[in-house]
């Protein structure tokens, strides 16, 4: 697969909740950065990081939306357009943020990811 297909690939997995499919694409030493401003942000490291990560975001919030409106593929590179929805668990506030993704490969396999988004909406979302 080209690093856009896998791309692709992850988020057609992260739609159906198939964490482990998306898992298996990263490298063992992958970087994985969500915006410290988010409940579930953080620096994570390798697929058990990653895992980590899918957990918290799980355990904070009920994904309502994923859309994706374009994949740029440069040579090892993908980057990502889009925007996420949630309700928060505890408050059951929803939200809608931008967001831009960061994909870069290596041998087949993811070895950072790097999400840039509109912390403002969850932030709001999680406050009763």
């Amino acid at each position: 697969m080209t690093p856009r297909q896998t791309v692709e690939f992850m988020y057609d997995a992260f739609r159906r909740g198939d964490i482990p499919a998306i898992v298996s694409q990263l490298a063992a030493n992958v970087f994985w950065r969500q915006p410290a401003s988010v409940p579930w942000g953080g620096d994570y490291i390798g697929p058990d990081g990653a895992q980590r990560f899918f957990s918290r975001l799980n355990e904070l919030v009920e994904t309502t939306g994923f859309e994706i409106e374009e994949n740029i593929e440069a040579k090892d590179q993908v980057i990502s357009y889009g925007f996420y929805g949630s309700r928060n668990r505890a408050t059951g506030k929803d939200s809608r943020s931008r967001f831009v993704f960061r994909w870069q490969f290596a041998d087949g396999k993811v070895v950072r990811y790097e999400a840039v988004l509109d912390s403002a909406p969850v932030v709001e979302a999680a406050h009763a």
